[in-house]
């Protein structure tokens, strides 16, 4: 199992409710991507450490399923539509779990 984790910085002079609204459309968008699988997503409970205030994580069945997702064209114009005009600058870690 592979856990991917997302977090987002956002433009300066977005709000909470942007946070949400970029949570909300992530996990409509993205939960229903091929591989995907336990999608949770959510705003940090405190001030934001370097400023990154969302978070995503989802996991992956293999290395194999997390590519597919990264390629996926569904994925790919999320990330350039969605998060790209909200978003700041974005930090993945990807790692073995479970």
């Amino acid at each position: 199992m592979i856990c991917h984790i997302v977090l987002y910085q956002m433009k300066k002079g977005l709000s909470e409710k942007d946070e949400d609204k970029l949570i909300h459309l992530a996990l409509n968008k993205l939960a229903a991507l091929p591989g995907v699988k336990n999608l949770r997503a959510g705003r940090t409970i405190k001030d934001a450490e370097k400023g990154y205030s969302v978070a995503l994580v989802m996991d992956f069945e293999d290395e194999a399923a997390l590519e597919t997702y990264r390629t996926n064209p569904d994925h790919q114009r999320f990330v350039k539509e969605t998060a790209g005009p909200m978003v700041d600058e974005i930090l993945r870690f990807d790692f073995r779990c479970g």
